[in-house]
């Protein structure tokens, strides 16, 4: 038996090349094909995501949303017709004594229109000014907040317009109390 003739040798080495070469191309394909199949699980859960954050803040939906919940509140919680002038000094008080104010001044400011969904009622609005600590005032506002007017009562009060300013520990409150009937 006669040693292997360059021809063969040749032909040896290129068979070796082409597996190795093969083999490399494989590895590559199956690692491209690990790597599209990561990718596409990656794009469907974002797309996913998309889809749930589109559908929470569709402007549209949200609007449709918002009209439909101011035609409820109208229908359903009715703005009182007037509100009795003795009542409303009577909560005011009550207020400013459950609050610890020692001092204030409340008086009429007029009144204006207001817009609830669709509808047009009336803002009957005092001005509301004192001075204290900040502590007080800030427990004088939630409860200004919190009063209601009606039968049963409904939460048709808004204060606006604060204005406050230190001087030292005692604090100085301008607010106004807007009262919305129909």
């Amino acid at each position: 038996m006669r040693g292997a003739s360059r021809f063969q040798l040749i032909l040896i080495v290129a068979v070796v090349a082409l597996i190795a070469v093969n083999v490399f191309l494989a590895w590559g394909y199956f690692g491209a094909i690990n790597t599209k199949a990561n990718l596409e699980k990656d794009i469907a859960t974002k797309e996913q995501s998309i889809d749930y954050l589109e559908g929470l803040y569709n402007i549209g939906a949200l609007t449709n949303q918002l009209a439909e919940a101011e035609r409820k509140l109208a229908e359903e919680a009715p703005i009182p017709e007037r509100i009795d002038p003795l009542e409303l000094v009577d909560k005011i008080i009550y207020v400013v004594q459950k609050a610890g104010i020692d001092s204030y001044t409340f008086k009429p400011a007029g009144s204006s229109q207001v817009q609830i969904g669709n509808n047009m009622y009336t803002g009957i609005t005092y001005t509301i000014s004192t001075a204290e600590r900040l502590s007080i005032l800030i427990k004088f506002l939630g409860l200004l907040e919190g009063i209601e007017f009606g039968d049963p009562p409904h939460d048709t009060v808004r204060v606006t317009d604060i204005r406050l300013s230190p001087t030292g520990e005692i604090w100085s409150l301008s607010c106004k109390l807007v009262i919305i009937v129909q």
